[in-house]
Protein backbone atom coordinates (compact mmCIF):
# COMPACT_ATOMS: atom_id res chain seq x y z
CA UNK A 1 0.00 0.00 0.00
CA UNK A 2 2.78 2.42 0.85
CA UNK A 3 4.36 1.74 -2.54
CA UNK A 4 1.13 2.92 -4.18
CA UNK A 5 0.90 5.98 -1.93
CA UNK A 6 4.50 6.86 -2.75
CA UNK A 7 4.07 6.27 -6.50
CA UNK A 8 0.96 8.43 -6.60
CA UNK A 9 2.61 11.09 -4.40
CA UNK A 10 -0.38 11.04 -2.05
CA UNK A 11 1.77 11.86 0.99
CA UNK A 12 5.23 13.30 1.54
CA UNK A 13 8.03 10.71 1.66
CA UNK A 14 8.72 11.46 5.34
CA UNK A 15 5.10 10.66 6.25
CA UNK A 16 5.18 7.41 4.27
CA UNK A 17 8.45 6.45 6.00
CA UNK A 18 6.79 7.10 9.38
CA UNK A 19 3.81 4.93 8.44
CA UNK A 20 6.12 2.12 7.35
CA UNK A 21 8.08 2.35 10.60
CA UNK A 22 5.10 2.65 12.95
CA UNK A 23 2.48 0.45 11.31
CA UNK A 24 3.78 -2.93 12.48
CA UNK A 25 3.90 -1.78 16.12
CA UNK A 26 0.55 -0.02 15.87
CA UNK A 27 -1.07 -3.05 14.27
CA UNK A 28 0.29 -5.36 16.98
CA UNK A 29 -1.02 -3.07 19.73
CA UNK A 30 -4.43 -2.95 18.03
CA UNK A 31 -4.56 -6.72 17.68
CA UNK A 32 -3.58 -7.21 21.33
CA UNK A 33 -6.30 -4.82 22.48
CA UNK A 34 -8.91 -6.46 20.25
CA UNK A 35 -7.95 -9.91 21.57
CA UNK A 36 -8.95 -8.78 25.07
CA UNK A 37 -12.58 -8.46 23.92
CA UNK A 38 -14.46 -11.78 23.81
CA UNK A 39 -15.27 -12.67 20.21
CA UNK A 40 -19.08 -12.46 20.57
CA UNK A 41 -18.70 -8.95 22.06
CA UNK A 42 -16.29 -7.54 19.48
CA UNK A 43 -17.66 -4.80 17.27
CA UNK A 44 -18.34 -5.58 13.64
CA UNK A 45 -15.50 -4.55 11.30
CA UNK A 46 -17.63 -1.73 9.90
CA UNK A 47 -17.93 -0.31 13.43
CA UNK A 48 -14.14 -0.41 13.87
CA UNK A 49 -13.68 1.43 10.58
CA UNK A 50 -16.28 4.05 11.47
CA UNK A 51 -14.62 4.62 14.84
CA UNK A 52 -11.24 4.95 13.15
CA UNK A 53 -12.61 7.49 10.67
CA UNK A 54 -14.18 9.53 13.47
CA UNK A 55 -10.90 9.59 15.36
CA UNK A 56 -9.06 10.75 12.23
CA UNK A 57 -11.51 13.66 11.93
CA UNK A 58 -10.81 14.92 15.46
CA UNK A 59 -7.08 14.14 15.67
CA UNK A 60 -4.87 16.30 13.50
CA UNK A 61 -2.08 14.49 11.66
Amino acid sequence: MTDFIRAERLLPDAEIDRIEADAPTSLKLFQDAAAEIPLPERPHLADWIESFQQQMEITPC
